[in-house]
């Protein structure tokens, strides 16, 4: 309201009543409803919903498939320009201004980002609606799940055979929300298929344990055992990796033979990568660990600050806990209940309290002067709510050119894709794939395996 003529000429006004300290507060009441309005949301899959609905109303079945062909041709434009953006800089208009976000698709939805590859999403939604029928509908439209479930076929059947790095989160994607690996053999053995045709697989975690790497092969046990059981050979053990903190703890699984109950057995260890090697001066990619230690930091500073104080008011029973190149907040415990008396948090903090701690912490970061200019990454862990430095845009990146491989031939399977999550960097660097959970990520690699000609597919269930 506060940008509109009328509400500028009685801010500027002699009006008592109408002061800066007022238009702040109302601009500042705006950007609250605004991020209450977009951080549960996704711009691109709401607007290609609002697209389809039409052909819901109109009951015609083959608008649908012009529907989905027009998105392909956006989607190709929006390709088309973002590659000449990037080899001629900056377009320039006839006012001499510089203009770079005008593809169609830009304008249609303002916060798209890169398409790596082209997405056959008329393929896609014939391949769907031939299970699911969604055309045949009469009362319910085509949902925001659905919508998702298309795009992730599209971009799978894109890369196709040419897959040659897979990264995961960890949380909710591999494993239960703050679970191990445990018994999961469709998980499991789609993993191993993708090992044995030489595929890097690569956890991507904000699980930060330093190079520890007991802790997180403890996690990933239950996938470690069964890589002994199928009998993996060295060589595709090596081509499984762990990245912890986001970017910071790059790990590599390794075969050893060992010792157990008097019988020489194989298992599966996580050694660290020296630094050296995985940021190697020749390797073009950022180089987390030569970042400024002083601004790492005046980072943790300003994001433990804005932690606590919201700690302090909204009466959370949190605890704060700072690591090398983390700091977050979780449950303090029954303690905490003597300590504050009014307020929650002992045993769970609300979902929605956590997101009001990650958005202060973005906005703290956002106003702070001078400006922070080190990536980092502010996401709701589901029980917790963090800050890392870094993210993984930054950590695909370092494995992309450790090894060597173009963005459109690697893939990053995450369910962190909102403005909270820490999966949304990686749309950055290379072709997402986003689930709910270790199912969905199970049969998601069903058809990651039939598309690189190495299984049939199974089905995906909404």
């Amino acid at each position: 309201l506060c940008n509109t003529p009328t509400n500028r000429q009685k801010v500027n006004s002699n009006s008592p009543v109408h002061t800066v300290d007022s238009a702040y507060r109302n601009e500042n009441r705006n950007r609250r409803n605004y991020m209450l309005l977009t951080d549960r949301k996704d711009g691109l899959i709401d607007w290609m919903k609002d697209m389809l609905y039409h052909s819901f109303v109109l009951d015609e079945k083959d608008s649908y498939l012009g529907t989905m062909l027009y998105f392909e041709s956006l989607i190709e434009e929006h390709r088309s320009f973002s590659s000449r953006i990037s080899n001629e800089n900056v377009f320039v208009t006839k006012s001499g201004q510089s203009k770079i976000d005008s593809s169609r698709l830009k304008q249609y939805v303002p916060t798209v980002g890169v398409f790596f590859t082209p997405l056959p999403l008329l393929k896609a939604f014939k391949l769907y609606d031939e299970k699911y029928c969604i055309s045949e509908r009469n009362f319910v439209a085509p949902s925001f799940n659905e919508i998702r479930h298309i795009l992730n076929l599209a971009q799978i059947m894109a890369i196709g055979s040419n897959l040659q790095l897979i990264s995961f989160d960890g949380d909710q994607t591999l494993y239960s929300d703050g679970g191990n690996f445990e018994d999961n053999d469709e998980l499991a053995l789609a993993i191993i298929l993708l090992l044995k045709h030489g595929v890097k697989v690569a956890l991507i975690t904000a699980a930060g344990y330093g190079l520890d790497g007991t802790m997180y092969a403890k996690r990933l046990r239950g996938l470690f055992d069964r890589f002994i059981i199928e009998c993996l050979d060295e060589s595709q053990v090596e081509c499984f990796y762990v990245f912890g903190g986001e970017c910071n703890y790059l790990l590599q699984c390794s075969l050893v033979n060992t010792s157990k109950d008097g019988c020489e057995t194989k298992e599966v260890v996580l050694v660290p990568i020296p630094v050296e090697v995985w940021q190697a001066p020749h390797l073009d990619a950022p180089k987390p660990f030569y970042w400024p230690k002083d601004q790492i930091t005046h980072l943790l500073d300003v994001a433990e600050g804005s932690m606590r104080d919201s700690i302090s008011r909204m009466h959370l029973r949190a605890r704060v806990l700072r690591k090398e190149r983390a700091v977050g907040i979780f449950p303090g415990g029954e303690e905490m209940c003597l300590s504050v008396p009014r307020g929650h948090g002992s045993k769970k903090l609300k979902r929605e309290a956590l997101e009001e701690v990650v958005m202060r912490v973005m906005e703290s970061i956002r106003q702070h002067r001078p400006a922070i200019t080190l990536p980092f990454c502010v996401f709701n862990g589901g029980g917790d709510a963090w800050l890392d430095v870094g993210n993984k845009s930054v950590g695909v990146a370092c494995l992309q050119a450790y090894f060597n491989f173009a963005p459109e031939h690697c893939l990053h399977v995450g369910d962190q894709f909102l403005k909270t999550g820490n999966d949304l960097a990686a749309r950055d660097t290379c072709p997402c794939i986003w689930i709910t959970n270790p199912p969905e990520t199970g049969k998601v690699l069903q058809y990651v395996l039939n598309y690189m000609n190495i299984q049939s597919a199974a089905s995906l269930e909404g």
